[in-house]
């Protein structure tokens, strides 16, 4: 019986220790990929942003950042479609932006960026994690644009035109009518 409880004693300690060693601050980082634009157009500065967020209770540290855009499909116009941080507290967020410029229209393909880190300076271990995929982005081409961003001109002519037509229809329909006999005077005879 005094064996049983010694080793229950044991047993309790051993788990009570290991729930300890968990305990340790550790990082978790959240990545997230956004479009900046609502309708990207071939030939134009399309920029993209990646936010990452450390919602964990310990700092990340030697942090990566690594995205993959094809050379067939777009050229990069500023920033790097990689980046690294050597420290993300935990709570804190960081955000990069890189522009791009989509060489033709249609259907664009993107992966999720990959982000490495790891949870102490000398951790031999890395973890990885991914961004959310963007899919497939509608690039609209020059011609969609200008229809998009013309004036209209001859449009709103058009417009403001047949208004004023219906405007005053009214007035030519229902005009008061003169009689020819309302201007004479009749002379009486005495």
């Amino acid at each position: 019986m005094e064996k049983l409880f010694s080793c229950g004693i044991i047993v309790l300690i051993s788990c009570i220790a290991v729930g300890y060693a968990e305990k340790q601050p550790q990082p978790h980082l959240l990545i997230q990929k956004s479009v900046l634009v609502s309708r990207p157009f071939a030939g134009k500065d399309i920029p993209f942003q990646y936010r990452l967020f450390n919602i964990g209770s310990g700092p990340a540290y030697d942090v990566t950042l690594e995205d993959d855009w094809s050379a067939e499909e777009y050229s990069v116009v500023s920033g790097m479609v990689s980046g690294s941080w050597p420290q993300i507290p935990a709570g804190g967020n960081v955000t990069h932006i890189v522009v791009l410029k989509a060489h033709s229209f249609g259907y664009k393909s993107s992966t999720p960026a990959k982000v490495t880190y790891k949870a102490t300076q000398d951790a031999a271990d890395v973890q990885v994690g991914y961004s959310n995929d963007l899919g497939l982005i509608p690039v609209l081409s020059h011609k969609e644009d200008n229809k998009l961003s013309a004036p209209h001109i001859t449009e709103w002519l058009l417009f403001i035109a047949m208004a004023a037509g219906l405007g005053f229809l009214p007035l030519f329909l229902f005009r008061p009518q003169v009689s020819a006999d309302a201007g004479k005077k009749k002379v009486k005879s005495n």
